[in-house]
């Protein structure tokens, strides 16, 4: 299987460095803050959503405007941004690579196939593959996915754009004028922002922008801890929800968790059976009342000894995900699940799946999950196992890592925080 193969010596030095540079012309910011974009939204393919904005669109930064008010250019230009991926890391997934001829796999008439080329280019994020400069380590944590922008008042503006590779500037002016959202935000120097265009109803056309500031880099946390968080970014429950036409997230969510081990001596190549760590099993977490929270509470959970990622000297597997086979398989490394049940109509025990509860289960390959079609495969009840297994000098090393789930009508965003890999885990 796939493993992060990552140079130790280069990213030890890499955490010395003020600031990490994809490309060395780019001069320096002066006091720079740091910003991260994500395209939150995703069209439900149904009947009552027919005229919902095309969720492809250009982030603009400071837009420069001809005498009717219609951008044509902008200090920063984040162009061709496509619903983001179900999991993305705190350092650049794909940089320098085109997503153009991309191919997602989707689930159809009960097998899983290759679906057609993506023909232009389509980034999940900003700054994504853009040539700017990025965070450097801040509070021990790999920040590279962030870009600099200068400190202050800046006018943020996102455009609904065709899906072809036409650059925003070539694009017809009626084209550009497409404006899905306009206003002003104010970023303070050393301060680090995730940006996130929303839907806050589908059913009226009506969109936001949520903006966080995050204080994971003001908090403390242990290296040999995992940390998980939960923010619910849904707007108004459409109206799909109440003719049962899809599932979307209540309004009110109660989350359990369990952190779930092999049990070995009783499992074979056709039946699994795991078993809840000692201490772990369904847990009752919080209760997320509200929603677009900018502050999050993280739960703290253990990272197990090293060897407990091991059996006879191999590293154990992750989930085959979303190809379970035999079903409900989950792997053979330990891994944590949640259960997110409705808080308004509550259940005693929310992983015996009523209807109202969603089953999250953190088992699957970080490599792979992002490969699957979350339209046409069950790959959104699943995100990456939360112990970050890292191969380091051909020697496995697993990390704790800090985890934010954002939840978005229908699915989970995880978007993980990794720590600098200069030092040895004590686990």
């Amino acid at each position: 299987m796939k493993i992060y193969k990552l140079s130790f010596l280069l990213l030890s030095f890499m955490a010395f460095i003020a600031g990490c540079k994809k490309y060395a012309i780019i001069p320096s910011l002066k006091d720079p803050a740091y910003i991260r974009v994500f395209n939150d939204l995703n069209n439900p393919v149904d009947v009552f959503h027919s005229q919902q904005a095309a969720p492809f669109l250009t982030f603009l930064m400071d837009p420069k405007t001809d005498g009717a008010g219609i951008p044509n250019d902008a200090a920063v230009i984040g162009d061709a941004l496509g619903t983001r991926q179900l999991f993305s890391l705190s350092y650049p997934i794909n940089e320098a690579n085109s997503s153009t001829g991309g191919q997602l796999i989707g689930y159809v008439n009960g097998s899983y196939i290759l679906e057609p080329p993506v023909l232009y280019p389509v980034n999940h994020e900003y700054p994504g593959n853009a040539p700017v400069l990025s965070a450097s380590f801040i509070n021990g944590f790999d920040l590279s996915a962030w870009a600099q922008a200068p400190s202050g008042k800046h006018r943020i503006m996102f455009v609904v754009r065709p899906q072809n590779a036409v650059g925003f500037k070539d694009l017809s002016t009626a084209q550009r004028g497409n404006i899905l959202l306009d206003t002003t935000v104010n970023f303070e120097k050393g301060e680090v922002y995730t940006l996130e265009v929303i839907s806050r109803d589908l059913d009226n056309n009506k969109y936001g922008l949520y903006i966080r500031q995050e204080q994971f880099i003001h908090q403390s946390f242990q290296a040999d801890k995992v940390y998980v968080g939960f923010t619910n970014l849904s707007g108004k429950t459409p109206i799909a929800g109440q003719y049962g036409s899809g599932f979307f997230f209540w309004d009110k969510i109660n989350i359990n968790y369990s952190y779930n081990i092999l049990n070995d001596a009783i499992s074979n190549a056709t039946y699994f059976s795991y078993n809840p760590y000692l201490g772990y099993d369904n847990n009752y977490y919080t209760t997320l009342n509200t929603k677009m929270d900018t502050d999050i509470p993280y739960l703290t959970l253990p990272l197990l000894p090293e060897s407990s990622f091991f059996y006879q000297a191999l590293i154990r597997t992750y989930s085959p995900v979303p190809l379970n086979n035999p079903a409900n398989y989950q792997g053979s490394l330990p891994y944590f699940s949640f259960a997110l049940s409705n808080a308004d109509s509550p259940v005693s025990n929310p992983n015996t799946f009523p209807v109202e509860t969603f089953r999250l289960d953190c088992s699957a390959d970080p490599n792979t999950i992002n490969n699957y079609d979350t339209r046409n495969s069950s790959v959104t009840n699943y995100t990456p196992n939360l112990n970050l297994v890292v191969n380091t000098g051909n020697t496995y090393h697993v990390y704790g890592t800090l985890n934010i789930m954002e939840i978005v009508y229908d699915r989970v965003y995880l978007m993980q925080v990794q720590r600098g890999f200069n030092e040895i885990p004590k686990n």
